[in-house]
């Protein structure tokens, strides 16, 4: 059972655990743990919020939702009958052709200009202390 809370930006969820215990959180991670899944896409998907958590610590519940847009999109590709192979072939071709365009647009930084990692700093923080 999930529950947005009380509050003015109600951004914990309260979850009852198996044993009757609540617990509240805004983590992605933590709220898939405490989900029972037997679908093997839904394992796989919660073993990326896992991975994710365990290698970068934060984007949990960000890579969930980009996973089910790769997802979504899939689909239909899948209900045209095209193989699984070439869909995938489409993604990586788009993640050369994003890897790229991030490449043109990157701003160089430096440093040791504490003024300008402050400001890398305050962009990658700000969603988390709002």
């Amino acid at each position: 059972i999930v529950r947005t809370t009380l509050g003015p930006r109600a951004m914990l969820k309260m979850l009852l655990d198996p044993m009757g215990g609540i617990v509240m959180t805004n983590d992605g991670n933590a709220i898939l743990r405490e989900v029972d899944v037997t679908h093997p896409a839904a394992k796989n998907m919660i073993e990326l919020s896992r991975a994710q958590d365990e290698e970068v610590g934060d984007g949990t519940t960000s890579v969930i939702i980009l996973a089910g847009e790769f997802l979504g999109v899939a689909e239909p590709l899948l209900e045209k009958k095209l193989h699984p192979t070439l869909i995938v072939a489409g993604y990586m071709q788009a993640l050369e052709d994003a890897l790229e365009i991030m490449k043109q647009i990157a701003v160089p930084i430096d440093s040791n200009n504490p003024e300008a990692v402050r400001e890398v700093v305050r962009g990658a923080i700000d969603t988390k202390f709002v």
